[in-house]
């Protein structure tokens, strides 16, 4: 058993996981005990999107062990993944519960809590996790982004910047940072932020839609006509967002749409 753990182990490293499979069954067929391979199968599944699979697999666990928090916490993962906020939150509160000490089960119940809107919940639980992992790269980005969803752009900046300064250099952090910046009228930042995340177009198109959310429609108006002018190729759907902004532009007061027609903006 211990040889088909270890090659089982190899396996999944490589994600060949249905050899990986192979091997821990063997494992387990060999010596039933081993619940370090059926967590290890649990955690497998999760990788692969099998969350059903999952949940079956780390319910059975607990059967063996129902005071083990990871499998607790592979059941709030996969709950979290189909949707499932109430069951999800009930998994993770218990893994918390046997063990505070794990930061993983706070940054997930912190994703719970931002599907639920519960904004300020989830900031508690990211700031919790931190203080088992201060420099997590994926803690302080979901937290500044539990601070942007909460409304609180100045802040979320701060964390998005930890984020970066701790050494992650993700799209998403790189968007969800443009768009704070947006909120902040600092619209140069946002642009070279987009940029980090996709090519020039769409960096474009981003800033145009970020700008769009915020009511700037005729800035962005000049931000998708410059998408669409960098790229003919994606023309489709900065033409639609352009539409999009043209209409907004038409529903503005006459007042605030003559001066818009006659202020001359740029997209930075």
């Amino acid at each position: 058993p211990e040889e088909h753990e270890r090659a089982g182990d190899t396996e999944a490293q490589r994600r060949n996981f249905p050899m990986a499979g192979l091997h821990y069954t063997k494992a387990l067929q060999a010596d039933p005990t081993r619940n370090t391979v059926r967590l290890k199968l649990g955690e497998m599944m999760l990788q692969q999107g099998m969350f059903d699979a999952a949940v079956t697999q780390f319910k059975d666990l607990l059967t063996r062990d129902p005071n083990l928090a990871v499998a607790h916490q592979g059941i709030g993962q996969a709950y979290l993944q189909q949707g499932k906020s109430p069951e999800a939150e009930a998994a993770l509160t218990k893994a918390i519960a046997l063990d505070s000490s794990n930061w993983v089960s706070h940054n997930l119940i912190g994703l719970v809590y931002d599907q639920q809107q519960r904004h300020t919940d989830a900031i508690a639980a990211y700031k919790a996790a931190l203080t088992i992992r201060p420099r997590e790269p994926n803690v302080l980005n979901n937290l500044g982004l539990a601070y942007a969803l909460s409304g609180d752009h100045d802040t979320a900046i701060q964390f998005f910047e930890q984020a970066l300064a701790a050494g992650s250099n993700s799209p998403k952090l790189h968007n969800n940072l443009g768009v704070a910046y947006v909120h902040r009228e600092r619209y140069v930042d946002a642009l070279e932020s987009f940029k980090k995340a996709m090519d020039e177009p769409r960096a474009y198109n981003n800033l145009g839609v970020s700008l769009l959310a915020i009511g700037n429609a005729k800035v962005a108006a000049v931000c998708f006509e410059k998408a669409i002018e960098l790229n003919p190729q994606y023309y489709e759907k900065a033409t639609e967002n352009l539409r999009q902004a043209r209409l907004a532009i038409a529903r503005l007061p006459n007042g605030h749409r003559g001066q818009q027609a006659t202020e001359t903006v740029s997209c930075p």
